[in-house]
């Protein structure tokens, strides 16, 4: 739904005005992504999602507020176990939720925009959000090129802090909000272009990987030397299907960090082939089908032709969460486990509060 919003954002047309909240705190159990965002525009239409129930009905009226008078609100929610399940929700904790006007002529439109365009380069960027008191938020776009977009946060400390937290969060999921004393505090998000999933091998489980990670977001290209297992008609759900030679596929592949790379071939040798060049590429995530003998026969070999040790010591063999799994849709599920486990990469974030259970305020 994040995709949905950025969209909307980025499009906005010069009389449009829309409020934006977005969730920048959490603790407990809550009923919705870490990442929830939603839009709501004059006559109340929503796209995203805050999570459902009582708490999206009361940031829909906040929105609203919101547009009417320009102020951005922190709105502090917090529902017990017993309140979720009066209003069909099925966790308790606390979240906040900043809700602002974002408006076409406004540099917030222009940010937004900027991420889409860096999505599409496959950029990665981290979006610096000041929430400071009684005024609208400054906000700029960090991307990992070096480059920015808008003109920064006001002061050169501030804007040398921003450098600094967002350093180590490109190409990661989970979003800081970061304390800055007397200047209120920032919000930083991570923006990364769509996970790339190389599915080696369109056998059976290859398939069944195809098919369950692209329902999640992945795309995902099934790669096979056989014709008929590399078809689109074999894999309707995959982005793209190609046929090819196994020991120089990488020559014509684009791997960057953003990259997930499954090795499910017909064959130990082909595995091996696929491991020994993956391993040299940035791809954030390597695995390989098979067993832990396997997998101590093939890396034996690998580094005894120079392979890098480290590395092969990051690769996922065998593949997949443990969970006892059987047939090729079992197994797929264990592996798109866990490659979720390696997209997120951390737990929730923790928030404590002693605020009343439910309040809107403004900033």
């Amino acid at each position: 739904m994040i995709d949905e919003v950025l969209a909307q954002l980025a499009q906005l047309k010069s009389t449009e005005s829309v409020a934006l909240a977005s969730l920048v705190e959490s603790s407990g159990s809550i009923p919705m992504s870490d990442r929830a965002k939603m839009l709501v525009d004059g006559g109340g239409q929503v796209t995203g999602t805050i999570g459902g129930g009582c708490l999206e009905a009361e940031i829909v009226t906040v929105g609203r507020d919101v547009l009417d008078s320009g102020s951005p609100q922190m709105t502090h929610y917090t529902m017990t176990e017993s309140q979720a399940g009066e209003h069909g929700l099925n966790c308790g904790g606390t979240v906040a939720i900043y809700t602002e006007r974002i408006s076409a002529n406004a540099a917030g439109r222009e940010i937004f925009a900027a991420v889409c365009a860096a999505r599409s380069l496959r950029l990665a960027t981290v979006v610096v959000t000041q929430l400071n008191s009684g005024t609208q938020a400054r906000r700029w776009l960090l991307r990992e090129d070096g480059q920015t977009v808008g003109p920064g946060l006001g002061s050169d400390h501030l804007d040398a802090r921003a450098r600094q937290e967002a350093a180590p969060m490109f190409g990661r999921e989970l979003a800081r909000l970061v304390d800055v004393e007397e200047r209120g505090a920032l919000f930083l998000e991570p923006f990364s272009p769509p996970p790339v999933l190389y599915v080696f091998g369109g056998g059976h489980v290859g398939a069944q990987i195809c098919r369950a990670a692209s329902a999640i977001g992945f795309l995902v290209t099934v790669v096979d030397d056989r014709p008929m297992f590399a078809d689109a008609a074999r894999h309707p759900e995959a982005t793209d299907c190609r046929v090819e030679e196994m020991d120089c596929v990488f020559d014509r592949l684009t791997v960057d960090g953003q990259t997930y790379i499954v090795a499910a071939t017909r064959g130990h040798e082909h595995d091996e082939i696929i491991v020994e060049q993956a391993i040299r590429t940035p791809a954030r995530y390597v695995g390989m089908l098979g067993s832990e003998r396997k997998k101590l026969i093939l890396w034996k070999r690998i580094v005894e032709r120079g392979g890098d040790a480290d590395r092969l010591a990051t690769v996922s063999a065998p593949i997949g969460l443990n969970l006892g799994a059987d047939t090729p849709e079992e197994i797929a599920v264990s592996v798109v486990a866990e490659l979720i486990q390696s997209r997120r990469g951390a737990t929730r974030r923790i928030w404590k509060t002693k605020e009343d259970p439910m309040r809107s305020t403004p900033l």
